[in-house]
């Protein structure tokens, strides 16, 4: 028993340290997926369009940015979303700036793939760079 929760509790450590981190496991404000960044610092939302084959990721800054849906624009050009289907695809999100977001910086991220078009429950990895610091979160849609 001490020697599970002592892996559990070094995975959890090792995760925080490197920017890793869970998908939230409740829905965005665009009733999307939430995954945390870090320690409650971001909280990217991935919402995907089946009709357009688009896929935009919107990020907020902590909990109650996220429940607010108060954008936290980050300096970033691109995400990487990177699935967990067969085949497996990784797809570059470039930056799209809302019109209030300052300059050289995003809080709105899209990209296109016909994977996206398809009916199913999405798995993978969100990950990029604010700034210098890298960041990625695991998520599974339900």
């Amino acid at each position: 028993m001490k020697t599970m929760f002592g892996l559990a509790l070094a995975f959890a450590v090792g995760a925080l340290a490197t920017g890793t981190a869970r998908a939230e496991g409740h829905e965005g404000p665009h009733k999307g997926i939430v995954v945390e960044w870090g320690e409650e610092e971001y909280h990217p939302e991935i919402v995907v369009d089946a009709k357009t084959g688009t896929v935009t990721v919107y990020v907020y800054g902590g909990e109650d940015d996220l429940k607010k849906a108060k954008f936290k624009p980050i300096e970033a050009k691109t995400l990487t979303l990177a699935l967990k289907s067969n085949p497996a695809v990784t797809v570059k999100l470039e930056a799209a700036p809302e019109k209030d977001d300052p300059k050289d910086k995003s809080s709105k991220f899209v990209g296109k793939n016909d994977i996206f078009m398809k009916e199913m429950k999405w798995a993978g990895t969100l990950s990029g760079k604010v700034g210098t610091k890298p960041y990625s979160g695991d998520f599974k849609q339900k």
